[in-house]
């Protein structure tokens, strides 16, 4: 998708991609949301296999949960 396309519409109100990639993922349609809620996720990698893998977000977060636990779990 192109920077600027129109990605969903709010109200009547277009919302427009902020910069170009993959759209990841979009609130269903029909939602209520308010204003500044996010409503999708837009890959600036460009790369549509990238929609179906983990984000290097969620892995991080999920790795450092792992470390507490063990951490935890390890203590005496």
């Amino acid at each position: 998708m192109a920077s600027g396309e129109v990605v969903a519409e709010v109200d009547g109100a277009p919302v427009r991609a902020p910069f170009a990639g993959v759209l990841r993922g979009l609130i269903r349609d029909g939602r209520q949301v308010s204003a500044g809620l996010k409503i999708g996720d837009v890959d600036p990698r460009g790369v549509r296999a990238h929609c179906f893998t983990i984000s290097d977000k969620a892995l991080a977060i999920g790795g450092a949960a792992l470390w507490a636990i063990m951490a935890w779990a390890n203590r005496h």
